[in-house]
């Protein structure tokens, strides 16, 4: 039977540095998502999506116009079913 070779014994400024690197990319990473999770940067990207949807939907876009039709089909089916439900 074979014995795994052992690991290199490593010097204290290879493991500082290797902890250096480890911290200065857990740092970049928190950075990264406190950046995705703020509610501000949230609310500015979405924002944003919606004034690209209605510059689409000016534009004449087919799919945007697709889904402008399909929110209104919606809706008159639910007022619609709504209506019916009261009437009865």
């Amino acid at each position: 039977m074979t014995e795994a070779p052992q690991p290199r014994k490593r010097s204290a400024a290879e493991i500082e540095a290797d902890l250096s690197q480890t911290r200065a990319e857990l740092t970049r990473t928190i950075d990264e998502l406190s950046g995705r999770l703020d509610p501000r940067t949230q609310a500015r990207a979405a924002a944003d999506k919606g004034r690209a949807f209605v510059d689409d939907v000016k534009a004449g876009e087919p799919q945007a116009i697709q889904i402008v039709g399909g929110v209104l089909a919606v809706v008159v089916g639910i007022v619609g079913i709504t209506i019916l439900r009261k009437n009865r």
